[in-house]
């Protein structure tokens, strides 16, 4: 293919349905990816024999999706199993696989559509062997057709954990019970709140009847306190909260199991897209630190849009709606289409956006991060695990001025490892505030420089070197 006019970052639903739209109005597009198929975590593929094992646990959706892009190949190039690394210059974008070194693509136009993570606090035995994130265990199991343990627990808020348990429980797996940290009261709320979207709601309660036949019990208002084992887990503790996911230490009970599949929740990944420049905002119930976008979805800097969880966590709805509301917003900006024929194709899309808001506004509160998970921390509990730090360290920095991400990964190393911080300090972050008696705006967020995945020097040189050569 020549030169893309559109790039998009991430093949989840978001990077899928907008690079249909915006290739439906002529416009060529190239889609960068880290997996090696596209889908992201909900859509994705799952090789003939896991299909074959499962065939249950495939999504629908994402296969409609990669057969809509299959039509568009003449329009679409797909560059899986493939990450970036760097944006400079606003839109100069250095694309790369280990095996054949780097390429700096300079589209007209792009779309950050990469999607979200797992929030997990830290807290005493979870980095023993046996702890993982529900989207871990699904991968196991969906993917990959592996057990995740003998005796499971999901545990934390959202609905990720009904879905992974209830997906564990269909391929055989015996999950001991889910512990939900909202209490019970607050989920009843759901079904008023999500009538218009009576078709989420449906596919929700068909994961708590998986669980109910499955007799797995679901405890509400309850978190996760400690795990314990020698060399790998062999014990959780877990114990009632109030509103603020403040544990009642007396009332812990003790639960033999080999895997805890843990998350609170997701995290909007928007790395790239500060590195190119645009701006960040906190939103409590958008998932942290999330891109400002306009009504057209459009960020801070110029041709640069933002679709899905990446933005805002929404759901995979959602996502498919905005991938389709910034294809089509692309299309015209580049001249695909006239403003007649882009209102005209608008307005579906934004009522079924509509359609979908309460819902999503009602899971967003049911499932905030409250200030309990912060005081679950102890001495020696790691916070970040990448350099091992622990909290007694942390606690001394931040005694002695270290209020922010920089001054804290200077004092103790946090943040310097291979995740470069995406999971320690979205909780870090909140201990920081909570222990200053400040707003966790005022801590900031991390501040990523470039190589934003870690590479090896030699294809960062010989970037560098073919990019002069073009220059000269």
């Amino acid at each position: 293919m020549s030169k893309p006019e559109l790039l998009i970052v991430g093949g989840g639903p978001a990077g899928m349905s907008a690079a249909i739209e915006a290739a439906s109005h002529g416009v060529r597009c190239c889609i960068v990816d880290e997996g090696r198929e596209l889908g992201g975590q909900i859509y994705r593929d799952a090789h003939a024999i896991e299909r074959e094992a499962s065939p249950d646990l495939i999504n629908p959706r994402g296969d409609e999706l990669r057969k809509q892009l299959a039509a568009l190949t003449n329009l679409i190039e797909v560059r899986s199993d493939s990450m970036i690394w760097g944006i400079s210059d606003g839109n100069k974008v250095a694309v790369g696989k280990e095996a054949s070194g780097t390429e700096f693509i300079t589209p007209a136009a792009m779309i950050m559509a990469t999607g979200a993570y797992e929030y997990i606090p830290p807290f005493p035995g979870w980095t023993l062997p046996g702890v993982m994130t529900p989207g871990s265990a699904q991968i196991l199991a969906k993917n990959l057709n592996v057990m995740p343990g003998n005796r499971i627990v999901v545990a934390g808020t959202g609905p990720l954990l009904y879905v992974v348990a209830s997906q564990l429980v269909q391929k055989g797996i015996n999950v001991v019970a889910v512990l939900e940290a909202t209490q019970r009261r607050d989920w009843l709320k759901v079904p008023f709140a999500g009538w218009q979207a009576w078709e989420l709601l449906k596919e929700g309660f068909g994961y708590l009847r998986v669980l109910r036949r499955a007799g797995v019990p679901v405890y509400y208002g309850r978190i996760v306190t400690h795990a314990e084992g020698d060399a790998e887990l062999s014990h959780i503790y877990h114990a009632p909260v109030d509103k603020n996911w403040f544990p009642d230490r007396d009332k812990e009970e003790c639960l033999e199991v080999d895997t805890l599949c843990i998350g609170y929740g997701l995290q909007s990944r928007n790395y790239l897209a500060q590195l190119a420049g645009c701006k960040i905002e906190f939103d409590e119930l958008g998932g942290g630190w999330v891109l400002q976008r306009d009504k057209r979805l459009r960020t801070s800097q110029p041709n640069i849009y933002a679709a899905g969880d990446g933005a805002g966590v929404a759901g995979s709805k959602i996502a498919e709606l905005e991938g389709r509301l910034a294809g089509l917003d692309v299309a015209a900006s580049l001249g695909h289409i006239d403003a007649e024929k882009l209102q005209q194709k608008n307005k579906p899309l934004q009522r079924e956006l509509e359609r979908f808001s309460s819902l999503k506004n009602t899971f967003a509160r049911l499932t905030r991060i409250r200030p309990g998970l912060t005081e679950l921390v102890d001495t020696d509990t790691i916070v970040c695990r990448c350099e091992e730090v622990r909290w007694k360290e942390a606690k001394e920095a931040i005694e002695h001025g270290g209020h922010d991400f920089r001054t804290l990964k200077v004092m103790t190393r946090l943040g310097m490892g291979m995740c470069q911080a995406r999971f320690c300090w979205p909780p870090m972050a909140r201990i920081v505030a909570q222990y200053k008696g400040c707003d966790i705006s005022e801590v900031g967020p991390v501040r990523p420089r470039p190589p934003i995945r870690p590479v090896r020097l030699d294809v960062i040189a010989e970037a560098q070197s073919n990019q002069t050569q073009e220059t000269e």
